[in-house]
C-alpha cells in the first residue's frame, strides 16, 4: 500500500504587513513551494479562510497540491502562528514582556488582547521553553556560530536561543531573513506555541529550515 507523506504547515515569508495581506482576500500574492516529500514544484489547490484579530477580521490562507505525492499543504504567511489569532510579533512582544518580569494584566492591556489569551501564550511557551531553546541553539551553531551560552531559566533561554539563531540566519542570508519572530513562526512552521514535542526546523525528519525548500516567486 502506498504511503503518502504527511500533510504539513509550510511557512513563508511575507513582506506585506498584516492588514495588506488581509485586504487581498483571495488575491494575496503567495510564492509557490516545492513539496516538502518529494521536492518538486507543487500547483496552488484552493485554500481557506482563517479568523484574525487583525482590523479586517479574516484572511485567506492558500493551499498547495503536489502532482506526484497528491498531498496539499496549508501554505501560512509569517506573521501568523498555527492555531492562533494573532500576529506572531504581539504574541513574542508579550513573551518577551512576561520574561522581563513584566505583569500580565498591564502588559495584555497594552497589547488589546484578552488576558486569559495571554496568559494561555505563556502557559503554552514555559511548557515548551527547554525544546525551544534547544532546538534554537542547535539551529544557531546549524548555521555556523558557536552555541550560544543560555540563562538557567527556561523560558528566557527559550528567547536568547532564538535570538541567537536569527543573528546567525541574518548574517548568513541578510535582510531575506524576517524580523526576529516571523523567523520563530518560519522555523517552527507556525508551531511556536505548538503542541508539538519536535525541536524546531526540524522539518519532516531532516535540519531543514521550513519551507524546507526554496520557494519559487
Amino acid at each position: 500500500m502506498e504511503i503518502k507523506p504527511p500533510a504539513v504547515t509550510i511557512v513563508w515569508a511575507c513582506r506585506q504587513s498584516v492588514d495588506a495581506y488581509v485586504a487581498a482576500g483571495q488575491g494575496a500574492e503567495v510564492p509557490r513551494p516545492r513539496c516538502p516529500g518529494c521536492v518538486r514544484w507543487m500547483i496552488f489547490w484552493s485554500g481557506y479562510w482563517r479568523f484574525t484579530r487583525a482590523q479586517a477580521g479574516r484572511c485567506w490562507v492558500k493551499r498547495a497540491r503536489c502532482t506526484s505525492c497528491r498531498v496539499s499543504h496549508a501554505l501560512l504567511p509569517s506573521f501568523a502562528l498555527v492555531r492562533r489569532l494573532d500576529e506572531v510579533r504581539v504574541v513574542g512582544r508579550a513573551l518577551t514582556g512576561v520574561v522581563r518580569g513584566r505583569g500580565m494584566r498591564p502588559l495584555a492591556r497594552e497589547l488589546e488582547v484578552p488576558h486569559e489569551t495571554l496568559r494561555g501564550w505563556r502557559r503554552r511557551y514555559r511548557t515548551r521553553s527547554p525544546t525551544l531553546a534547544s532546538g534554537f541553539a542547535a539551529l544557531a551553531v546549524a548555521l555556523g556560530g558557536v552555541g550560544p551560552e543560555l540563562s538557567g531559566e527556561p523560558e528566557r533561554a527559550g528567547l536568547e536561543a532564538l535570538g541567537a539563531s536569527w543573528w546567525q540566519a541574518r548574517r548568513r542570508f541578510g535582510e531575506v531573513v524576517p524580523g526576529v519572530f516571523e523567523f520563530a513562526s518560519l522555523v517552527s512552521g507556525g508551531e511556536l506555541l505548538g503542541t508539538t514535542t519536535s525541536p524546531p526546523w526540524a522539518g519532516l525528519g531532516r535540519a531543514a529550515l521550513m519551507p524546507p525548500v526554496p520557494v519559487e516567486p
